[in-house]
């Protein structure tokens, strides 16, 4: 009697959990993540009665849930009733999953739902004692529906919770870059099989969405920006520079750490890029450039994404990572023939060597010469042979005129294009010039590969960066892998000359065994001397028993230096098998000291002299804008700092200089901004960029608002505007003859 009383003063209020949301997460497969909610294992079966106690709310669910689950069905919270005086909840219900029916708003949408409700009346009302306890004070326990079979009742909603252990292993198998498909065979695994699960995929997508919607509250660029503060707070070697348009939007950013720095000192000559992946929902290129290291692994030198990929974008990206790299240009580019990059390299670095991606350019020959590749079968042959087999730039232009003149391709107007700049891709002509081995962008594209193990099309651009750095943690711990074995493994040595003992020890073991190869295969040739005079001998030297390839290797016996005509040792650093032949018969044992490159050796790193960097530093272009005199500064006074940490004096010193040095700029007048900064450039008609530095972000608070999101059906191939030698006008044609005006129909060479 006293209950009946008390609940008529009691206030009736319908938990905030709606059918509608109710039924869309039972479709979806998902649950309500509450942040005290445990897995419930099965326990053995309780009887439920009226006037059950309990020590809290929370224990009567949990016992609710542990009762449904074993009998087969699915619960959630219902009703609550607070007190009219607090406002506080005295009661609440826990209904049956099927309880109620749809609203009428639901079953009017365009593609509604599957009905889970059937108006099932099975409840339990627990109120509370005055004592602070809990009391079961209604219950109905009949169902009108069916209950789950015992081999389905895994996927009742209300047993679909993840436990805390299960979502910090999601989350962590989510930051390794695993697939939520992935992740629920690695759930499976840990509970003995998939019928053991309690989670399906859709739950465990649900629940990464949930959180990354909470994580980009504050704007996916704006984390990204503060994401690089912290990093540059922590290391002050990492950089990163931001452009955003008028709107305040991202336009363009680069960062590189201060690893890539340190290693670019030792392995910049050559760099690489190919802004072809797309790895982030705003569908932005990402351009990583790439360099080889002294155990022939990739090594990045920097990362950048793009929004658009123009001419400007690609001057203010290369003037940016050159400012990074302290202003020292690499002596060699390897790109595409993209017009925008091209332009851009000749703007910024003027003094490197240019080179094209050779395979970019072989694979629009049978696309754009598919009518002489469909009507010459040896045309692939020939073309092959011209381009490969050829050794000097007079054998190439001598087989290239045949090839023209064979297949009368004198008018095609893409082949003369692709002749105009043959001295930029073609092997006769670029092995002239160092390129560590690498002819075409594939160093750039391999590491493309490598980062669809941590990214895919639609990462947010904050976790884009995170996955950067765990990427890029793997690639250098690779190194150090790499590195112990060539100091903690000896290799096994194939032949009994000096020079191979001589190479074991000083280059890293990769790069030992391609000189091992040569000196192998040298054992294959013969040579025969054409000339000799005042100590230089000319050789012809080629494979036993085949006269043709032939090359010509030059020899100073006096100098110990040798020229071939391969250009192995020019183009790669490591002499060639010709060279090692003429070497071997004129009793050379020992490599000459300047045929042992520094950069292939375990000495690459430490064995540099640092000096030669800071006076090839002093040598480049003026320092031109705040960062790059922050950056300056930041180098030059990490020594000050060694030298004054040597005792209580030299500290004494350094801080009175320091002081002094600061009130002298003090005194010093301030410039105007145009001079101590980027101006704005003038990106088009609509549009402008701004540059922030790293020294203005962090100075001050800068919001930065997100790029505007592409919506795509599926994935597009590429954003990169086409050069010249790519685009192709649709032109009607017929595709026997490539002549106008008819189709392969009435082609006159068919009917003929």
């Amino acid at each position: 009697m006293g209950t009946e009383c008390r609940m008529e003063r009691e206030l009736c209020i319908e938990c905030p959990m709606e059918q509608d949301q109710f039924d869309h997460d039972a479709a979806h497969g998902s649950m309500p993540e509450d942040s005290t909610s445990e897995q419930i294992e099965p326990r053995k079966e309780v009887n439920l009665y009226v006037g059950m106690e309990f020590e809290s709310l929370d224990d009567a669910f949990k016992c609710y849930s542990n009762y449904a689950h074993n009998k087969r069905f699915s619960v959630r919270r219902n009703r609550i009733t607070k007190s009219r005086s607090d406002k506080s909840i005295i009661g609440q219900e826990f209904v049956c999953s099927k309880e109620g029916f749809r609203s009428k708003k639901d079953s009017k949408a365009d593609m509604p739902r599957d009905k889970t409700r059937q108006g099932c009346k099975a409840l339990v009302y627990v109120s509370q004692k005055e004592e602070g306890k809990w009391i079961i004070a209604r219950l109905v326990l009949e169902h009108n529906h069916v209950l789950a079979s015992p081999y389905s009742k895994k996927f009742l909603r209300s047993k679909r919770k993840k436990s805390v252990a299960q979502k910090n292993l999601i989350d962590m198998l989510d930051q390794s870059g695993v697939r939520p498909s992935k992740i629920v065979s690695v759930l499976a695994t840990q509970v003995g099989g998939i019928g053991n699960l309690n989670v399906t995929d859709h739950d465990v997508c649900n629940y990464l969405s949930t959180k990354r919607h909470k994580e980009l509250e504050k704007g996916d660029a704006q984390l990204m920006l503060q994401y690089f503060q912290k990093r540059q707070s922590e290391n002050p070697g990492f950089f990163y520079a931001i452009q955003v348009d008028i709107e305040g939007r991202l336009a363009n950013c680069f960062w590189a750490d201060a690893k890539s720095r340190s290693l670019y000192k030792h392995f910049g000559d050559v760099v690489t890029f190919d802004p072809t992946y797309l790895t982030n929902k705003y569908k932005m290129p990402f351009v990583p450039l790439t360099g080889v290291n002294h155990h022939y692994q990739s090594i990045l030198f920097g990362g950048a994404l793009l929004w658009e990929e123009t001419e400007e974008s690609f001057v203010w990206l290369l003037q940016t990572w050159l400012e990074a790299m302290l202003g020292c240009p690499p002596k060699t580019v390897i790109t595409d023939q993209d017009t925008a990059i091209t332009n851009a390299v000749a703007r910024v670095l003027p003094h490197s060597t240019h080179h094209f991606c050779m395979w970019h350019i072989e694979k629009k020959f049978p696309e754009t010469l598919s009518h002489i590749y469909h009507q010459n079968i040896d045309f692939k042959y020939h073309f092959s042979k011209c381009i490969h087999d050829t050794i000097t730039p007079e054998e190439f232009e001598m087989a290239w005129t045949e090839l023209i003149e064979k297949y009368k391709l004198q008018n095609n107007t893409w082949i003369q294009k692709v002749y105009s700049i043959r001295e930029r891709w073609v092997p006769a002509f670029v092995r002239a010039s160092f390129c560590a081995g690498m002819s075409t962008t594939q160093r750039s594209e391999s590491m493309n590969k490598f980062f669809k193990d941590y990214l895919n099309s639609s990462t947010a651009m904050s976790k884009f960066v995170t996955q950067y750095d765990r990427a890029i943690e793997a690639r250098y711990d690779k190194e150090k892998e790499k590195n112990f074995k060539t100091k903690n493994t000896k290799p096994i040595l194939k032949t009994l000359y000096p020079m191979e003992v001589e190479a074991a020890k000083v280059y890293t073991r990769k790069i030992f065994r391609m000189f091992q190869d040569e000196l192998l295969e040298s054992q294959k040739y013969v040579s025969e001397k054409i000339t000799m005079k005042d100590g230089v001998y000319k050789y012809r030297v080629h494979e036993c028993q085949k006269e043709f390839p032939s090359y010509i290797v030059i020899l100073n016996i006096v100098e110990q230096k040798v020229e071939c005509s391969c250009h192995k040792f020019e183009f790669v650093g490591i002499l060639c098998k010709h060279a090692l032949m003429v070497f071997i018969k004129k009793q050379i044992h020992s490599l000459p000291m300047h045929y042992l490159l520094d950069r292939w050796t375990m000495s690459a790193i430490c064995g540099r002299d640092e000096g030669d960097f800071s006076e090839k530093l002093h040598q480049a272009e003026p320092l031109r804008n705040s960062s790059m005199w922050f950056n300056d500064i930041m180098v030059r006074s990490l020594g000050i700092s060694e030298k004054a940490s040597r005792s209580a004096k030299h500290h004494r010193v350094a801080l009175q200089g320091l002081q002094a040095l600061s009130d002298k700029l003090d005194d010093l007048p301030y410039e105007n901004e145009q001079d101590s900064s980027l101006s704005i450039s003038q990106v088009d008609s609509h549009s402008e960029i701004h540059d922030l530095t790293q020294g203005q972000t962090s100075q001050k608070s800068i919001t930065l608002f997100n790029p505007v999101t592409v919506a795509s059906k599926g994935r597009p191939r590429t954003l990169r505007m086409k050069g010249g030698l790519e685009k192709s006008r649709k032109i009607n044609k017929c595709s026997c003859c490539k002549e106008k005006g008819h189709n392969r129909s009435t082609c006159p060479k068919v009917k003929n």
